[in-house]
């Protein structure tokens, strides 16, 4: 009886470590997907620019995954991730790192792939993750914000 409590133990302050350290599992009931849109005319035109993907929120940081960017025919542009915690800016990405992606005659989809964003040395962790697209182009853009207390990604663009 005593060995089984002090296994129990054991694995519970193991379990806690893990926790401590950021590596836990993928938390539940976050925000999973995205899609950030710049749209001519404020949102009443033609897509100019898009990025889609997902999110896997860990205990203090996340991974955006399977970024994809679109840009119509024409069309430039690029995306920028940002991780937060709370106000502060703790962790960033754009992609490309220089230039941009173009969208040619007929419109192109460019794959940026998974983008880690490290919020391991912040108690908490990463609480929001803005992903925005630049029309360069036209001067647009257009983002969605994830929140982990929201449980939900809000869009909106200029």
């Amino acid at each position: 009886m005593f060995v089984r409590r002090l296994v129990q133990a054991g694995v519970a302050i193991g379990m806690l470590a893990v926790s401590v350290l950021g590596l836990s599992s993928p938390a539940n009931a976050v925000p999973t997907s995205f899609v950030a849109k710049a749209v001519h005319a404020g949102g009443a035109g033609k897509l100019a620019v898009q990025a889609t993907g997902g999110l896997t929120w860990y205990n203090r940081s996340v991974t955006v995954t399977s970024v994809k960017f679109y840009a119509s025919p024409g069309e430039c542009g690029y995306v920028a991730i940002w991780a937060y915690v709370g106000n502060a800016d703790v962790d960033h990405k754009f992609y490309p790192s220089s230039g941009s992606y173009c969208g040619g005659s007929t419109g192109k989809w460019f794959t940026v792939g998974n983008v880690p964003l490290d919020g391991s040395a912040y108690s908490g962790g990463i609480t929001e993750v803005y992903i925005v697209v630049f029309d360069e182009t036209h001067s647009g853009q257009g983002w969605a914000l994830c929140a982990r207390a929201s449980f939900a990604c809000s869009t909106a663009q200029m």
